[in-house]
């Protein structure tokens, strides 16, 4: 309920509105009803231009249908699980983005999730299924990743200090928040109401260089450098092969 009068405050302002300026209208003069209903009209007519025309500054997902599904850009495994009422991403090499939000600089993201098998991808920055940040929740700790033009770049969460105290459970759920700001994010993770991590990671700068063949017989290869471009860029799920989890209630909020 929330965050269903969160999105449609502003048309039951205009119907609020619309309903006192008609009542208002009958105790007016005949002449003076038909005059007014029509400044009624254009009025609200102008307030739904403006609000519809305005981009709005969050989008809230529950998962909670399959028709949830209709605004992600992806290939492979990602929806709606009956039993468990919510979605499943999984044999997702590219991962799945938000297609409503691939302007966006800075923002927020929180959602529920459960790790299925193995772990859990949150993709951030998603310029396009190529190219992104991406934070691999394991049990044991965050494993980030860079994509440039589909080439990876991985760090271990032991070197980046992203590890956590005690390892998640594989049988509950638990909170994630990400505040993507500039060039660093914030990770907090909360079990219920208990805060179990709260760590920052700096998206590297600078470019990537990766191994060029003529073909795949050459013995001989030169290094291409690709800059690492992620200032904007949507939000997303990715798990490749088996790899599995759920996820519900997800709130993006631009900063």
């Amino acid at each position: 309920m929330k965050y269903f009068y969160r999105e449609y405050k502003r048309d039951l302002f205009i119907t609020l509105f619309a309903i006192l300026s008609t009542v208002t209208s009958f105790l007016l003069k005949p002449k003076m009803q038909f005059s007014l209903s029509l400044i009624i009209i254009f009025v609200s007519l102008i307030i739904i231009i403006y609000f519809r025309v305005k981009e709005k500054d969050f989008y809230f997902i529950s998962f909670k249908k399959r028709e949830n599904k209709d605004d992600w850009t992806g290939k492979g495994y990602f929806d709606y699980l009956r039993t468990e009422r919510c979605f499943l991403i999984s044999d997702s090499d590219s991962g799945y983005i938000y297609s409503k939000s691939l302007t966006w600089s800075d923002y927020r993201v929180s959602f529920e999730f459960k790790i299925f098998r193995d772990c859990l991808g949150i993709i951030l920055r998603a310029v396009n299924l190529s190219n992104y940040a991406m934070l691999q929740i394991k049990t044991y700790g965050i494993r980030p990743h860079v994509r440039v033009n589909g080439g990876w770049f991985v760090l271990e969460a032991k070197d980046v200090n992203l590890s956590f105290k005690d390892e998640l459970s594989l049988d509950k759920w638990y909170k994630c928040f990400l505040s993507c700001e500039k060039g660093s994010i914030n990770i907090k993770i909360f079990d219920k109401k208990d805060k179990l991590f709260d760590r920052n990671w700096d998206i590297p700068q600078g470019n990537l260089y990766f191994d060029f063949k003529k073909d795949e017989n050459d013995s001989n290869s030169i290094k291409i450098a690709f800059p690492i471009n992620l200032e904007y860029g949507s939000v997303g799920f990715r798990n490749a092969g088996t790899e599995k989890a759920l996820v519900q209630s997800l709130l993006i909020e631009r900063i």
